[in-house]
């Protein structure tokens, strides 16, 4: 297996990009998914099991991504921004 060092350049920044793009989606959904059980007034323990597990998939993205270097977690930090901002755009109908 090629270690991440040697990608090209042209390969890591999308495959890092695409990555934080889903990784951004999933945990600004499961972020509203959360504020909508508060707001609910549902079961603390269960708002609390999915905070710390949304952060845990967050944590191991990243964690994914040093490999890659500066430009992967950059590309990947971009990404997560284009997911938010997906996310945010999709819940409220904001057009840019």
């Amino acid at each position: 297996m090629m270690h991440p060092d040697t990608w090209p350049i042209l390969l890591l920044l999308p495959v890092c990009f695409i990555g934080g793009g889903v990784l951004g989606a999933v945990y600004f959904r499961s972020l509203q998914l959360t504020a909508d059980l508060i707001v609910k007034g549902h079961k603390p323990a269960l708002v609390i099991a999915l905070a710390f597990a949304r952060l845990i998939v967050l944590a191991a993205g990243f964690a994914i991504a040093i490999p890659t270097g500066g430009i992967g977690i950059l590309g990947t930090l971009a990404g997560v921004i284009a997911g938010r901002e997906l996310i945010i755009r999709r819940k409220w109908g904001v057009r840019a």
